[in-house]
């Protein structure tokens, strides 16, 4: 069902974004439908909706700075353009680490990520604001997401990484299951 729905999606959006001249889905500033808030800082960089079942569907955008570097267009999190698109899973997390100037290190039970690949980044709902502010140790509720690429871009955040379309297995990666 959720691959269905996700095949849907991409297909609604990509034929949207063709009646509009755009290559995806413009930022609209969360209204209708992407009105899903996780009510922290990600906000400012995440259009997104809660689909049947619980699933989280949306993007990631991201802003060009103008820049290359080896060649690759330099982008940060921003307004301008889809950088990835987004699937989710609800699920509870304990957080194991607060690592400054990388996501902060989540443990997620093996049982709760789906089969799919890519499922690699989780991401807390409601507050703390900003991960320095969140407990180690404590259950957050939130979503483990698999981030899609759709261009090829240099992403100049947590170390700076090389991003090609397609499913993207590092540059927010941040959960562990073995949370020994």
């Amino acid at each position: 069902m959720k691959a269905l729905f996700s095949i849907v999606f991409v297909a609604l959006v990509a034929i949207s974004g063709a009646a509009w001249g755009e290559e995806s889905y413009p930022w609209n500033g969360h209204a209708a439908p992407f009105t899903f808030l996780f009510g922290n800082h990600i906000d400012e960089h995440q259009q997104s909706l809660v689909a049947d079942g619980g699933f989280l569907e949306g993007f990631f955008y991201i802003a060009f700075t103008g820049e290359t570097l080896d060649g690759y267009p330099i982008a940060v999190h921003g307004t301008e353009a889809v950088g990835w698109m987004i699937n989710g899973v609800p699920v509870t997390a304990r957080l194991l680490a607060r690592v400054p100037g990388h996501h902060p290190l989540w443990c997620v039970d093996a049982a709760a990520i789906p089969s799919w690949p890519g499922y690699t980044h989780f991401h807390w709902i409601g507050p703390p604001e900003h991960a320095d502010r969140l407990k180690v140790g404590k259950y957050y509720e939130g979503y483990l997401m698999k981030l899609t690429a759709r261009e090829t871009f240099f992403f100049a955040a947590f170390g700076g990484y090389v991003i090609l379309p397609g499913i993207d297995f590092a540059s927010h990666a941040n959960i562990v299951t073995d949370c020994r």
